[in-house]
């Protein structure tokens, strides 16, 4: 069909060349790449002028420098609880469900439960400071409260569970050593929870009554409350972020979360309020602004977006719906993004036109044997992007199967999952289709979608199925394949990066025999140049039941975080577990090891920092693919600087201390090494804990500005028995309120929190004080 918004385009602009690329990276890009075209995009325009880009071969766009994570050996298939990295990184929890942070205006805040999305949005001037923007996707009752029945769930159980969903926005800043730690106080750090904030809504429904596909009315309100079942998202050249309410539909009735048993939650019905299952956009640094839901994107269970702008075209989103036999859509707006014009910018989400994709000969991919043997349906096709009406898009996918037809539907637009869309620097859209087990999918593929003539609003397409799930065949350790992929990321020589999401239930178990090859879910690197291109080299392992989520490099691509979701998940009274007895949980991660029976402990979904560990040269991997398969070294003392495993596999021998838990500082500290190296803690606790420390400074008054006490820094981190130094350095904030008082005798006190690893709520507070002079 014709697409009205790219005629426009025809009749109003200058048209780009057919093979003029995408100026955008998506969601998972480098930051400083998205808001203009740069460098790779360059790069794709020099490689297209001699035919080296083509429809569906491996990016050009490959070919680059070496990066920090370019060269690895890859490591084994592992069932064991614990994060793995190769030989040479570390890997460094940041912060963990229930963490506190703080907000310089003295609210404390928890992190929430089951981190998806990640976005790494640097802040300006700052080279090692950021904010990591995350979604927390959904609640784990029996961790967090122990009541998993929605029918007799308790108003004080639901709040729980509220306020773990949502988002965190976290400042984070790298140390003299590489690894990350939260910066608390902050004025950037807050949540977004079930409740909170009140969101506006935008679009062609805010404030209508629409019709369900059932035809019962369903209330589109202009103001919704918070926001929940956030998997995960994108990223805006204008600097916002957007968060994807995904499974939205399970927590008001009693089969659910039964979150009906608070009174005034009616509004969490879905199918009388529709104030859940859009695409909501955040302003990570702006804790004043209103976050929006944008009616126009439609409303289905959103998985993530990823954009593409092209000078003088309209700009454009692309996005998924997460659920077996749904479907891939597009939406153009009836804007274009202009650099610089963040006003204008930021209407651009709210008016446009959603389209889905139409495969030909066939969306799914379908297979003959139960196993996932047997493709009986084409690689490779055409398509068009088919209209959806405004009136569809409250519920969107019913109301075009209502209009399409089931068996059309099925046919030409249901697809095996799409849990991510990303789009490459040469404008090329990949797709992963996670699994389909009702085509006998179990594997899962990447597809690739070109645009005609390389238009983001053209009204047809081509697609080829570009990287499939599966066992390989191949011999050597780390490349047996991988199975159901799920967020997909690039580095900075456009290697793609692949997570998997082979169901909790199926990991490891002797009833789903065609994933035993692969152990626990894992993270990919996929070359796609040079003579390794195409081979996905397993680089980590996550722990029992959890899958990695939201992989993101830093902006200098030195660091990839990855969010651990749901470690245990499995876990459940009719297996055997009991509610505040860690041992019989299925997993102890982050703090311990099932596996390996060390440390019971409450498993704690956690964002992870992977680093190179720095080395002195010597021979190695050649650059730009990964060296051989060898296997990964065995248990042995963790490298300098870090480990390759959480927790260690060996960790460093502490004997057991003797006498009371302790904090201590020095006496006395001058205020310049306070401000520039700040103040070393001595910590000593008795078992392996939880630890908060806090640095607290008395500040007296000056002209305007009244005496108080300010929280510098705020340092959390999980440790063995044993004796611990922590390294205390105020802010920036506390550091501008103390030079002020330069000269003025101050007094401090640090402040130590010791929480057991099993997550039981009992606490011991110890402090010490000291001068600043």
């Amino acid at each position: 069909m014709l697409d009205p918004l790219a005629a426009a385009d025809a009749a109003s602009d200058t048209p780009a060349p057919a093979a003029a690329p995408a100026s955008g990276h998506t969601r998972r890009g480098f930051v400083r790449g998205v808001a203009v075209a740069g460098a790779s995009t360059m790069a794709a325009v020099a490689l297209d002028s001699v035919g080296a880009t083509t429809l569906m071969g491996d990016s050009a766009v490959a070919a680059g420098p070496p990066t920090p994570f370019h060269d690895f050996r890859a490591i084994a298939a592992s069932p064991a609880d614990q994060f793995e990295v190769p030989e040479g990184f570390r890997a460094d929890v940041v912060i963990s469900w229930d963490d506190e942070f703080e907000n310089t205006d003295g609210t404390k805040l928890r992190y929430g439960f089951n981190n998806d999305f990640l976005a790494y949005m640097p802040l300006p001037g700052k080279t090692d400071e950021a904010l990591l923007f995350v979604n927390h996707e959904y609640p784990a009752p029996f961790f967090q409260h122990g009541n998993a029945d929605g029918a007799t769930k308790t108003v004080a159980q639901i709040e729980i569970e509220q306020y773990s969903v949502g988002n965190s926005i976290v400042h984070v800043r790298r140390g003299a050593e590489g690894t990350w730690d939260v910066v608390s106080p902050s004025p950037y750090n807050r949540r977004i929870t079930g409740t909170s904030p009140a969101c506006a809504a935008t679009g062609p429904l805010s404030g209508t009554t629409q019709l369900n596909a059932d035809g019962t009315s369903v209330k589109v309100e202009a103001t919704m409350a918070g926001s929940l079942a956030n998997c995960s998202g994108g990223i805006t050249p204008w600097g916002t972020a957007l968060s994807c309410e995904e499974n939205y539909d399970g927590y008001y009735g009693a089969a659910g979360y039964g979150w009906r048993n608070k009174p005034g939650t009616e509004r969490y019905d879905e199918k009388t309020y529709a104030h859940y299952g859009w695409v909501v956009e955040h302003d990570p640094y702006d804790a004043s602004s209103t976050p929006r839901k944008h009616t126009a994107l439609g409303r289905f269970r959103h998985e993530n977006t990823a954009f593409r702008h092209v000078p003088g075209k309209r700009f454009v989103l692309y996005m998924g719906d997460d659920k077996t036999n749904e479907g891939v859509y597009k939406f153009v707006s009836s804007r274009k993004f202009v650099e610089g014009r963040r006003e204008e910018n930021l209407k651009i989400l709210t008016e446009g036109q959603l389209f889905i994709a139409k495969w030909s000969p066939e969306g799914r991919r379908r297979f003959k044997n139960t196993d996932g043997s047997g493709l009986l349906t084409a690689t490779s096709g055409r398509g068009e992007w088919v209209l959806v009406n405004d009136s569809e898009l409250v519920d969107t996918s019913a109301l075009l199967r209502k209009r399409l037809g089931t068996d059309a539907f099925n046919q030409f637009f249901a697809t095996n999952r799409p849990e991510d869309v990303e789009v490459d620097a040469d404008g090329t859209v990949l797709i992963a289709f996670t699994n389909n087990s009702t085509v006998n999918d179990r594997h899962g593929a990447i597809r690739k979608l070109r645009e005609d003539n390389n238009d983001p609003t053209a009204a047809t397409f081509s697609w080829e199925d570009y990287a499939e799930g599966g066992q390989t065949g191949r011999a050597d350790v780390g490349e047996q394949g991988f199975s159901s992929c799920d967020n997909l990321c690039f580095d900075e020589s456009n290697n793609l990066w692949v997570v998997t999401d082979i169901s909790s239930s199926s990991l490891n178990n002797p009833a789903a025999p065609y994933y035993a090859y692969h152990g626990n879910n894992a993270v990919f690197m996929v070359p796609r140049s040079g003579p390794n291109a195409g081979i996905a080299y397993r680089f980590a392992n996550m722990p029992v039941d959890a899958e990695g989520t939201g992989p993101y490099f830093s902006a200098d691509g030195s660091t990839l975080f990855v969010n651990v979701q749901h470690p245990g998940e499995e876990t459940s009274p009719s297996k055997g577990a009991v509610y505040g007895q860690p041992s019989t949980y299925r997993s102890y991660w982050p703090a311990g090891n099932k596996t390996a029976g060390v440390n019971p402990s409450l498993p704690r979904p956690s964002t992870v920092a992977i680093t190179r560990i720095p080395q002195a040269a010597g021979p190695g991997p050649g650059p730009g693919t990964p060296g051989p398969g060898t296997p990964a070294p065995g248990p042995g003392t963790p490298p300098p600087g870090g480990s390759t495993t959480i927790p260690p596999t060996t960790p460093k021998p502490a004997p057991k201390p003797t006498g009371k838990t302790s904090v201590s500082v020095p006496s006395a500290v001058k205020l310049a090494t306070l401000l520039s190296r700040g103040v070393t803690a001595e910590v000593r606790v008795r078992e392996a804990a939880r630890l908060q420390v806090q640095l607290r400074v008395r500040v007296p008054k000056v002209g305007r500005s009244k005496a108080r006490t300010i929280t510098a820094v705020t340092v959390r981190r999980t440790v063995s028995a044993g004796e611990h130094d922590v390294r205390l350095r105020p802010g920036a904030v506390a550091r501008a309120a103390l030079r002020l008082r330069r000269g003025r005798k101050l007094q401090a006190e640090v402040l130590l929190e010791v929480l057991p690893v099993d997550g039981s709520p009992r606490k011991l507070r110890r402090s010490d004080r000291f001068r600043v002079s």
